[in-house]
């Protein structure tokens, strides 16, 4: 039975899953998992040679359980985005990789966002400026890191680095390339501009390909894969879940809660937010993935449990915040405990509950938690909305696994919500990509089986009525938020 398989390389985990090239069947997986390194405040890196040493644990566990199967017709990668990693000339790490999380740019960030140079990025390159991009992040390295900034030859994100250490090559996709805030996403090569201003050489960056581009797999890798394997670049954790989850036509949105979180539409063309408040990713050569991402997703649940509910399981604190009345009887929960990005792009903006009175319990507290970082996305939303009338969210993360919380998310949007049979949405995508890229099929719409619907779940109207007129008390104290944290 041939296999492809999926790697999807994530901020807390590397997940390798085995998928029927026919009916897109789960043979096997395997997942890794590494923590996040915080050397300073604001600082948040990964050891690297952790996350390619898991990836290629992952990667011959799976091939191991698929033994019966014959060796893989190809492995198609997904990864994080918008991280950093210096290199030198032999290929050895200069720095950690500087995640997406990390906001040690964050002064950087806002002024070069308040400028005209600032401005003309961003159209340029679809990417807002912020702390999380490897922009910001190259400028406060030249600043406060001029040594290794010149001593770097290369500077690269995790699945650039894994992809040389398996090849030989330094190669990124260009989805990935689109989320570094240096990609033109309209002549899709580096963008000379925003290098000019950075100072820094196009050499010093890996070669920009298709997602579709394939690297045939050497002799003696460090995985231990078959010699000639396909390896397929694949794309960006963000687009991916798109392709992955089905949201990939017009009147589709993805809605992504894991760690951190993020709303995306489909588009056949780049877009530029006279206000800077959204993303423009690239797929593949004809595919854009519109939207706005999160820091302050199921991580602040997580803070909410070991804060609040240290003995307790997740399934009976969702059921006690499942008792609650929508709106949480007027405690309102502000979920920007680790900055924000869109809508709000501060690295300074800090959260908080309003409207706490002594009636309130446990069980208050945990669903406006859950409402907050709802609304929140929902602000990222109503700006999609805008852009395009939308049908069916496809929701996909870790926060899926709780039905209580898919349905909020039902009424908060007043759309039908639909659940795949999977969660691994980014390993779907990238399988999916991979699939394209062998021939195996010539478009998507062959790879339905993938993308298989379960659950789906339709909005409560006058629950959504409600929830609506609070998402404009929500966005007022937002601003309140961010004129407090100027």
């Amino acid at each position: 039975m041939p296999y492809i398989i999926g790697c999807d390389i994530g901020t807390t985990n590397v997940k390798s899953v085995a998928f029927d090239t026919v009916s897109g069947t789960i043979l096997a997986s395997h997942s890794e998992s590494y923590e996040m390194q915080h050397p300073q405040p604001d600082w948040s890196e990964q050891d690297p040679e952790e996350i390619f040493q898991a990836a290629c644990t992952t990667l011959k566990k799976v091939t191991a359980k698929c033994k019966g199967h014959g060796a893989p017709v190809g492995i198609s990668f997904s990864a994080a985005m918008h991280g950093v990693l210096a290199l030198d000339k032999d290929g050895k790490q200069l720095t950690n990789l500087i995640i997406w999380a990390d906001n040690r740019s964050a002064d950087v960030a806002i002024k070069l966002r308040a400028s005209q140079v600032g401005r003309k990025i961003y159209n340029n390159n679809g990417t807002p400026i912020h702390a999380m991009t490897p922009v910001c992040k190259l400028l406060w390295m030249r600043k406060n890191k001029p040594d290794i900034y010149r001593k770097a030859s290369k500077f690269v994100g995790v699945k650039e680095y894994i992809v040389y250490r398996l090849t030989g090559k330094f190669l990124v996709d260009y989805s990935i390339a689109s989320a570094t805030g240096m990609f033109n996403i309209r002549e899709l090569q580096w963008d000379a501009y925003t290098l000019k201003k950075l100072g820094l050489k196009v050499e010093k960056l890996p070669q920009a390909v298709s997602p579709y581009h394939i690297i045939k797999i050497p002799k003696g890798n460090s995985a231990k894969l078959p010699e000639g394997t396909p390896l397929i670049m694949g794309a960006s954790d963000g687009c991916l879940a798109n392709l992955g989850s089905g949201a990939i036509r017009t009147g589709s949105m993805a809605v992504t809660i894991g760690t951190s979180a993020a709303v995306r539409i489909c588009s056949g063309k780049p877009f530029s937010d006279p206000l800077m408040q959204t993303f423009c990713y690239v797929l593949d050569e004809k595919t854009y993935i519109i939207g706005g991402p999160s820091n302050n997703g199921a991580v602040i649940f997580e803070w909410l449990m070991n804060t609040f509910f240290q003995k307790e399981e997740y399934d009976a604190v969702f059921k006690a915040a499942g008792g609650v009345k929508p709106g949480s009887e007027g405690l309102l929960f502000y979920p920007y405990l680790l900055g924000e990005r869109a809508p709000l792009w501060s690295s300074s903006v800090r959260g908080g509950f309003t409207g706490l009175d002594i009636t309130h319990t446990r069980a208050h507290f945990a669903r406006a938690v859950m409402e907050g970082i709802l609304l929140n996305l929902y602000s990222i939303g109503k700006i999609l909305m805008e852009m395009q009338e939308i049908d069916t969210i496809y929701a996909n993360g870790g926060f899926a696994r709780s039905n209580i919380w898919v349905q909020m998310l039902s009424d908060v949007f007043g759309k039908t919500v639909k659940l795949n049979e999977t969660v691994e949405t980014g390993a779907v995508g990238a399988a999916m990509v991979g699939l394209k890229a062998l021939g195996i099929v010539k478009d998507f719409s062959e790879l339905t089986a993938f993308t298989q619907v379960g659950q789906e779940f339709d909005p409560q109207k006058t629950t959504h009525e409600q929830y609506d007129a609070l998402a404009g008390k929500f966005s007022k104290g937002a601003q309140l938020m961010m004129a407090r944290a100027v």
